[in-house]
């Protein structure tokens, strides 16, 4: 039987898909109340609208998303304790490092590797509301 799952995600289609997540979340003219099927529908049209030859899924899409979000979250969470606990004198470069720091001791694992998505998704009204729920 041949496996259906496509190769890793690369960095240009995790910041695609982020700006169609975010493009999509901050549509003034259909609100953040969509339903799943068709708010992912929407997303999957715009991600494919700049991926012309991609063959991801809406499944993956939301998977991929899924991954990004949870990701992002814990780091989002790393960056506010490393700045309520900033000692007086530090930089930026030097709380980005605390939370590093923070962040590999919650998550145990490789690093933070989601700094693409980041910068898109840190923004977006969307994005905080899915980390406060």
């Amino acid at each position: 039987m041949t496996s259906k799952r496509k190769g890793n995600w690369t960095v240009e289609e995790d910041k695609n898909l982020c700006i169609s997540w975010v493009m999509i979340s901050e549509d003034g003219a259909v609100g953040i109340n969509q339903r799943d099927t068709r708010f992912w529908d929407r997303v999957a049209t715009q991600f494919r609208s700049n991926n012309r030859n991609t063959s991801r899924t809406i499944k993956s899409m939301a998977n991929r998303m899924g991954t990004i979000t949870k990701y992002c979250k814990c780091w989002n969470s790393a960056i506010q304790r490393a700045e309520r606990n900033q000692p007086s004198g530090t930089n930026q470069m030097d709380v980005e490092h605390m939370a590093e720091q923070i962040y590999l001791s919650e998550i145990g694992e490789k690093g933070w590797t989601f700094g693409h998505c980041w910068w898109i998704l840190k923004r977006c009204q969307k994005f905080h509301t899915v980390i406060i729920m």
